[in-house]
């Protein structure tokens, strides 16, 4: 019985230069540059955990235990089928098996389940391109990229964008990240790629993110990981002001008070934030103030995280039977 398994895991991510439009929503190609980061619960790894397994056993694919919907628009078999001849080739013809379980994560799950597959898919396939790899891996999740290189990553280019770290996690270290958590249903994120290009705003918008990312170098050439996340906040308030004007409304009035409050507070002590397209509003400031952080938000939610910024995807377990 042939049976060859690699299980990798990866890290959820949140932006730092947030992306929002889809020029090829099939391909998910972007309008602009865009940056991000991957996280963890502090003491406790968040992470999407994924195996691939080529068997001659028949097997089911499956997403956190339930089967997979093998004809969504975003299956990882989009990625599995863009291979297989690939895969089929090195190993005879065999079933391929998805199976992949999310541990410990708040938001960006499927920039994980996607970066964690094609970490296992470049196991097996080590001479493909890897920018061709990050471009198949979009088709599950756009941003996959951030969560396959980790740390503090830009993803640049249009028709054929790629991403590279440009801080590793061990810059962090010194910095903390609270994901206030409000109690509302998320919007899908296509609510927000498909409607924000609707804006005549939408080209200041393109202009001002790429102008971040390429201010967003400089400072981490500097190692200026506060004026990073200052930025990042100012990247946030341009990003949702856009989604007000096509009436995508993530920040919902409990978050707003949150997030004034925290410009208040700045006179006191440093902290910034950072809103995605979720319900989290996610505060970040220095290792020392967390407790204060934690007092802040705690006054207008009582979910709250702590969270600290971590690496690339990786292989953690191979089998191989014949």
């Amino acid at each position: 019985m042939f049976n060859r398994s690699i299980q990798s895991v990866a890290h959820p991510t949140m932006g730092i230069v947030l992306l929002g439009g889809l020029s090829d929503p099939v391909k998910r190609l972007p309008f602009h540059n865009s940056a991000g980061i991957c996280y963890s619960l502090v003491g406790k790894d968040s992470f999407s955990r994924t195996t691939l397994t080529i068997s001659d056993e028949k097997m089911e694919s499956t997403l956190n235990g339930k089967p997979i919907d093998q004809e969504d628009s975003r299956s990882p078999f989009k990625l599995i089928n863009t291979y297989h001849d690939q895969i089929t080739r090195k190993f005879g013809e065999r079933g391929i098996y998805f199976n992949s379980v999310n541990e410990n994560i708040i938001s960006g799950s499927s920039d994980a389940g996607a970066a964690a597959l094609g970490r296992c898919v470049f196991s097996i396939l080590p001479d493909i391109n890897p920018n061709e790899l990050e471009l198949n891996m979009r088709m599950v999740s756009e941003s996959a990229g951030r969560s396959y290189y980790g740390g503090l990553t830009i993803t640049e280019g249009i028709d054929k964008p790629f991403t590279r770290q440009i801080l590793n996690e061990e810059y962090f270290k010194n910095f903390r990240i609270l994901s206030a958590v409000f109690p509302h249903e998320r919007k899908p994120s296509d609510d927000i790629h498909f409607n924000q290009p609707k804006s005549p705003y939408y080209k200041k918008r393109i202009e001002n993110a790429n102008r971040n990312v390429e201010t967003l170098k400089i400072l981490s050439s500097n190692k200026d990981i506060s004026g990073i996340f200052d930025l990042a906040m100012n990247d946030t308030d341009d990003y949702h002001y856009v989604n007000g004007l096509v009436n995508v409304h993530i920040v919902t009035e409990a978050m707003r008070s949150l997030m004034d409050e925290i410009r208040e507070i700045r006179k006191r002590f440093w902290i910034s934030y950072i809103v995605t397209g979720g319900n989290s509003v996610f505060l970040i400031t220095a290792k020392t103030d967390t407790e204060k952080a934690k007092e802040l938000a705690l006054n207008h939610t009582k979910e709250l995280y702590e969270l600290e910024v971590s690496g690339k995807s990786r292989v953690v377990h191979t089998t191989f039977n014949e």
